[in-house]
């Protein structure tokens, strides 16, 4: 999470949606930056709305608005799954070596306990409810929307640079795997939709 006072904005980091190139590139211009551990710095929109949003108000008198940046909800899972193809950590989620993507997305779909922490976008974005929490909402493939926002906001040209990337090979998905997440994931489906319908989604007052 960054707060960025000059701006009055907050970047939110949706795990696997591309966070780290944006840390890298504005994190020098922020006035406050959590890093770790994951869960404080991957804070959802609930979690900010709560406590840290009264903190930033109380410390610096500052509203803010907030973004992020929203994947397809298939290809997020694509990168975690090959990001988990490395060793497993002692405390972490299992590798995904010897398990096949189509397998591995039935096992997240069942709230596998072999896989924490890989979340539901949706959740993130908009807590239990069904409208965001979360004031921009960027699709993740269209760079050049949260480009133009950004430099808009920092008068500074940027430059995202491709950090963290996970590695293995091209995972091919199946339309029924496909099919399948959309499925079971209704929300998600829909919030993704509404997103990628112009790039990016403006909630007012929040």
């Amino acid at each position: 999470m960054l707060y960025f006072h000059a701006q009055r904005l907050v970047f939110l980091e949706v795990p696997k949606t591309g966070s780290s190139a944006v840390v890298s590139a504005l994190s020098d211009l922020a006035a406050m930056q959590i890093s770790r551990p994951p869960g404080k710095r991957h804070m959802n929109a609930a979690a900010f709305n709560g406590k840290t949003r009264r903190y930033i108000r109380q410390l610096w008198g500052a509203d803010v608005e907030t973004f992020a940046v929203m994947r397809e909800p298939v290809d997020r899972l694509v990168s975690w799954y090959r990001f988990l193809k490395r060793p497993a950590p002692p405390d972490g989620p299992e590798s995904t070596e010897a398990i096949s993507f189509p397998d591995f997305v039935e096992a997240v779909l069942a709230g596998d306990k072999r896989f924490p922490g890989i979340g539901r976008q949706d959740r993130f974005l908009m807590g239990n409810g069904s409208t965001p929490k979360v004031s921009y909402i960027f699709q993740y493939d269209r760079q050049d929307l949260l480009t133009t926002f950004l430099h808009a906001r920092f008068r500074r040209e940027l430059e995202f640079k491709r950090v963290n990337v996970s590695p293995g090979a091209v995972v091919t998905v199946a339309d029924e795997v496909r099919a399948a997440v959309r499925a079971a994931r209704p929300e998600e489906a829909a919030l993704w939709d509404a997103v990628s319908r112009e790039g990016y989604l403006y909630t007012e007052g929040v």
